[in-house]
């Protein structure tokens, strides 16, 4: 039937989605030495990012990802080695972070996210966080938008897409269009799905791509 085929094409298109996330979506490999107060404690962070402009080699995530401090800072695309990349906009009060790898390092294959820069989603859309869960390389987990919403000084998205250790600071996408809408944060502690990504990804990256 008519509805039949049009599920069974929605269904591809939601998997090529998907795979295309594979190939703009990183691992972040942070060490902190000296931390500055913002960054709190040294050590090894791990998290997500995603590339925005590849010709630039622009990549987002999240400023606890990378840290404020002077730090060591390493990406890796899927199926490739950590390359060292240099911090070059860090917000902790928005918690977002563009950090820039050598163009010749990123894989001919990659390919820069495609931004939602205008506008929400509405309620109960699909959406994907995509990143690398508890060490689960290059995963994602499917929910809704929940809502729009002004919480702890921040305008987030909520959501009930599980967001977990190692998905910080990767691609919250939308399904039906395949445009990045968000970048994930956390989940909220003592909760059960109910997750946080941070929808301010379009001014900083307009800003330093065109500059």
């Amino acid at each position: 039937s008519t509805q039949s085929r049009s599920s069974a094409a929605s269904d591809v298109y939601k998997r090529q989605v998907l795979s295309d996330a594979n190939l703009y979506t990183v691992k972040f490999r942070t060490s902190i030495d000296k931390p500055f107060r913002e960054d709190k404690t040294a050590g090894l962070r791990k998290g997500s990012g995603f590339l925005v402009d590849k010709e630039k080699g622009l990549i987002l995530t999240n400023a606890h990802v990378t840290g404020r401090s002077k730090s060591k800072v390493r990406v890796a695309f899927k199926n490739y080695g950590f390359h060292p990349v240099k911090q070059i906009y860090v917000d902790p009060r928005i918690d977002i972070a563009i950090v820039q790898i050598d163009p010749k390092l990123i894989p001919k294959e990659a390919k820069a996210a495609k931004l939602k820069c205008v506008g929400q989603v509405p309620s109960g859309t699909s959406v994907a966080a995509f990143g690398h869960p508890k060490d689960l390389s290059f995963s994602a987990s499917r929910g809704i938008v929940s809502k729009y919403r002004f919480f702890l000084g921040k305008d987030v998205i909520q959501t009930d897409t599980a967001i977990n250790s190692g998905n910080s600071g990767g691609p919250l996408i939308e399904m039906d269009t395949g445009l990045v809408v968000g970048i994930n944060k956390s989940s909220y502690k003592k909760s059960t799905g109910l997750s946080l990504s941070l929808i301010h990804i379009s001014e900083p990256t307009r800003r330093y791509a065109i500059s």
